[in-house]
């Protein structure tokens, strides 16, 4: 597991403040495991904040251009927000990207997202669970990616 501050170190351009925890599987950086790529993040940010499409396309793009580290160009990355909340009830977003760890090559990633707003605690919490496998309910890596849901307070 690991915690930071909010925005990331490689990120420091985005505006909201808090907490970031990632949890990497056993996989994570085996290119032939099913886990490859496929992890929880949480921010838990001051505000109620990221309320729109264009604020978290703007977190998920700088936080991955960030992790590119200048590798692959910011104008190659696209983000499809369209399945939105109309992927049968869930959010997910697809991210046409990098990886800068493994194979440094071209890498589809699915995001299925999850936002709340606290208005006692005055904190937004969101879960992002990413993979790079396919977003679908029955694949086991989802299946096992859905379980922090309600660890972090999602039905």
């Amino acid at each position: 597991m690991e915690n930071t501050a909010y925005p990331p170190p490689w990120a420091k351009s985005l505006p909201w403040k808090g907490s970031l925890q990632l949890r990497f599987p056993k996989g994570f950086f085996d290119k032939d495991d099913d886990f490859f790529w496929s992890y929880p993040i949480l921010y838990q940010l001051h505000g109620n904040v990221i309320k729109t499409d264009e604020e978290l396309k703007r977190a998920l793009l700088e936080y991955d251009i960030g992790l590119y580290g200048g590798r692959y160009p910011k104008e190659k990355v696209t983000i499809d927000m369209s399945n939105g909340k109309h992927a049968k009830g869930h959010s997910v977003v697809v991210i046409n990207g990098y990886d800068p760890f493994t194979t440094k090559a071209s890498l589809r990633t699915w995001i299925h997202v999850d936002r709340r707003y606290d208005s006692k605690s005055d904190r937004t919490v969101i879960l992002l669970l990413r993979s790079a496998q396919p977003f679908n309910l029955d694949n086991p890596v989802w299946k096992e990616l859905r379980t922090f849901r309600s660890k972090v307070g999602f039905k």
